[in-house]
């Protein structure tokens, strides 16, 4: 039997995705909200607030879910601790409220959203990068991409992705390499200097927000040694109990003999049986901390899809690029919607599902600046024959093709 932990930090939300949400709600609808439901149900005695700093735009959660302030304070880098500070955006999120189904609210005019009924850190976290992306793109000139990072051998590479296309997986493998480190698997930043003329090609610097990284943790199957650092880490979601299992894959092979059950084995947990299933990971933990950066020069963008139509591999022009970004058609997998359109196509223009202000002028003209330093790569997770290694070998074939 495997040794085991005696104790795993692993909490069951009720609500385990997405919820249902209004993101223009106007400010007497919001008015109207925060007095029928947040005022109520925040006791003085049952109220966790705590200020994160998400590049420089202060974000205020305030709500009664310790699991959801737990993983909040763990995920970001704290506010400057003194009285002239001031919040830029707010999160009140709130538990309990009788006679309303879990659901999500954005009022732009004042930059704040309100969570009902649902403690699932993941749209949490996204709605607070997307008001803090909100700001950062219209007064500081600076891109919000919902991606990973990596930075290998100097050159900066960006994995933009729908959620479950395996950009964490490939970004992992990528810190992995002897000159690779790794910025974040979730969310990156790109300011944008001011051109001194038409023809110049700034440098652009991708950076990253979170001190550690919200993971799936079913990169744990692919990745065994990932196991006993979520044994120590927050967890979110993991299944405790074959019955509960939704590996179907995974039930298969156990049938055939092929693979015994975790459970069987004597662990407590099975991090692959629901693929929302998430731990919240230090960076440093993986490979030290000498294997984490927190910038690199962007080089190259790779975009992933995970399709059985599309070639394993397409280089890209800005204008084929634009066109696929804007479109945003994806293959809806586990965490990224309502469960019962799992399976089915959508479209999550810019694969970026937080942001909550939609700009596509805006979008464009930074993917066009970005595209005029770095190569754009689109890579089929999903292509018959393509495997994770073949993937990460496409990767850093691309990487060296790099100035």
């Amino acid at each position: 039997m495997m040794q085991e932990p005696h104790w795993i930090d692993n909490y069951q939300t009720e609500v385990k995705a997405r919820v249902d949400s209004d993101k223009k709600i106007s400010l007497a609808k919001y008015n109207e909200v925060f007095e029928a439901y947040v005022r109520p149900n925040l006791r003085y005695d049952e109220t966790y607030t705590w200020d994160a700093n998400i590049n420089g735009i202060i974000v205020r959660y305030v709500g009664n879910s310790l699991h959801q302030f737990q993983f909040w304070v763990g995920n970001w880098w704290p506010a400057p601790n003194n009285h002239t500070t001031l919040a830029q955006a707010f999160i009140y999120s709130v538990t309990g409220v009788a006679n309303h189904k879990p659901f999500a609210y954005y009022c732009p005019d004042n930059n704040t959203s309100v969570f009902v009924n649902t403690e699932y850190y993941g749209q949490c976290k996204s709605w607070a990068l997307g008001m803090a992306a909100a700001a950062l793109e219209r007064h500081y000139n600076t891109h919000s991409i919902h991606g990973a990072c990596a930075d290998v051998d100097g050159k900066g590479v960006v994995m933009i992705a729908p959620t479950g296309t395996g950009k964490t997986t490939q970004v992992n493998r990528l810190f992995l390499h002897p000159q690779g480190r790794v910025l974040g698997d979730d969310w990156v930043y790109i300011r944008h200097p001011p051109r001194r003329a038409p023809d110049e090609h700034p440098n652009l610097v991708v950076t990253q927000p979170e001190r550690m990284l919200y993971v799936r943790t079913e990169n744990e199957e692919a990745e065994p040694w990932l196991r006993p650092l979520f044994d120590r880490c927050m967890v979110e979601n993991a299944i405790d109990k074959y019955a509960d299992c939704e590996n179907d894959e995974c039930k298969a092979k156990i049938a055939k003999g092929e693979r015994k059950c975790v459970f069987d084995e004597g662990r407590k947990v099975c991090y692959w049986s629901f693929g929302n299933s998430r731990a919240l990971l230090p960076r440093e933990w993986m490979k030290g901390p000498n294997k984490v950066s927190d910038s690199a020069p962007l080089k190259l963008l790779v975009l992933l899809r995970r399709n059985n139509e599309s070639p394993a591999e397409q280089w890209l022009s800005p204008d084929e690029a634009i066109k696929t970004l804007k479109e945003g058609r994806t293959l809806i997998r586990p965490g990224a919607g309502p469960k019962e359109k799992w399976g089915t196509y959508g479209f999550e223009p810019w694969y970026n599902p937080y942001l909550l202000v939609r700009d596509d002028e805006r979008q464009e003209r930074f993917f066009r600046e970005e595209m005029r330093v770095a190569k754009c790569v689109i890579y089929n997770t999903g292509a018959p024959g393509e495997s994770i290694q073949r993937t990460h070998e496409r990767i850093l074939e691309a990487v060296a093709s790099c100035e």
